[in-house]
């Protein structure tokens, strides 16, 4: 892909993706590379439930939006696919600024952000891929499918129960 038509693509992309996060409260932490991370509950919660919702309300919509963007990007003669994974976790973290003297961010820390990233890394194109934390507080308004087995995961002693949201 040449340089301008990267550089549109990708810009494009986080902008729709950070413009989503935001509608649904979310928080922005760091674009890394094309990739977003995103948290709820702080500086402002909703309560744990409806952060789970939001969350899952906000990737839906991103799911949306990459539809959308694949059709803006091929009217442009741009005809690489554009795809995402989604890993949701609902757990304790430390949140804060952290870093050193010369530049300190304001980001989260924990086993929690380690799971949600590898939920992200273990799933499938174009899926949602939860936790059972988060899948108990939304099992209620999302249909969720069990993943057949569950999936060993780094730094965790067992292997973990996981489901893909509809």
């Amino acid at each position: 892909m040449e340089p301008e038509d990267q550089t549109f693509c990708i810009n494009t992309y986080l902008d729709r993706m950070a413009e989503a996060a935001l509608g649904f409260g979310g928080t922005l932490d760091k674009f890394m590379g094309d990739g977003i991370m995103i948290f709820f509950g702080d500086p402002e919660t909703k309560g744990v439930k409806e952060d789970a919702l939001a969350c899952l309300a906000m990737s839906k919509r991103m799911r949306e939006i990459i539809i959308e963007l694949q059709e803006i990007f091929s009217a442009q003669g741009i005809e690489k696919e554009l795809h995402a994974r989604f890993g949701i976790h609902t757990g304790y973290c430390n949140v804060g600024d952290f870093g050193s003297e010369r530049r300190m961010d304001y980001t989260l820390l924990g086993r929690s952000v380690n799971l949600a990233s590898r939920l992200e890394s273990d799933g499938e194109i174009d899926k949602i891929h939860i936790s059972a934390e988060t899948h108990a507080l939304v099992k209620d308004e999302y249909d969720c499918v069990s993943r057949e087995e569950p999936i060993h995961v780094k730094g965790f002693d067992r292997p973990l129960q996981t489901f893909w949201v509809n």
